[in-house]
């Protein structure tokens, strides 16, 4: 029940954020209300997507770290540096798992994927102009993962299938580069915390290298 109402209250803010955002645009149309909204903040709120890559090791040794995290994200900013960015990733791993039983090794092949909702709660100071400008960024929230296991066992011949719904935080921090206006491209470490009910599969914290490139307007 509590990971219900995280769930709601969670879209429920981000549509009360993004809501905010789609008013301020529709006032801010014409030019004495957008000079005057400059001249209270020093800068406009602005508007962002990213595609992005991450290179992640375990957070300990010995569990499992997820490959080839996919992600995309939508940001913008609520008031000055203060801002609010919803990242949807993608990871897995296909390393095969051997054991032995009896004196003879056996090979269950298999895949183990988590599919990751993280809202943030971001700092972005903008240091330059809109033509080129450095963005300094940290940003936290909880996460939520949608994580499986679906894996062949040669020993008795069967497919197992195991599926896990769990709730965690993120953390972020990294420095982005507004360059031409319009191209955003950032890059930062990333630390997700992520206990799995998986039977196989305890642990998915990582630590996270993230590459973004998008744009802003």
């Amino acid at each position: 029940m509590k990971k219900i109402r995280l769930v709601l209250l969670t879209v429920f803010v981000s549509l009360l954020v993004f809501s905010v955002d789609s008013v301020y645009a529709q006032e801010s149309d014409s030019s004495e209300r957008k000079s005057s909204a400059l001249s209270q903040s020093g800068r406009k709120n602005d508007s962002w997507i990213l595609f992005g890559y991450s290179v992640s090791w375990a957070a300990e040794s010995d569990v499992w770290a997820p490959l080839g995290p996919v992600t995309f994200t939508g940001g913008g900013d609520i008031w000055r540096f203060i801002g609010f960015e919803l990242t949807l990733a993608t990871s897995w791993s296909t390393a095969d798992r051997i054991y032995s039983f009896q004196g003879d090794y056996f090979v269950d092949k298999g895949v183990t994927w988590s599919f990751d909702i993280k809202p943030y709660l971001l700092l972005q100071p903008k240091i330059g102009i809109d033509l080129v400008s450095l963005r300094p960024y940290f940003g936290i929230g909880p996460a939520f993962y949608l994580s499986g296991s679906n894996y062949a066992t040669q020993l008795i011949g069967s497919k197992h299938d195991d599926y896990s719904f769990d709730v965690g935080f993120s953390t972020k921090l990294g420095l982005r580069l507004q360059a031409l206006k319009f191209l955003f491209v950032g890059t930062g470490l990333e630390y997700v915390y992520h206990e799995t009910k998986l039977q196989n599969v305890k642990d998915m914290s990582a630590f996270l290298w993230n590459i973004d490139l998008g744009f802003i307007w």
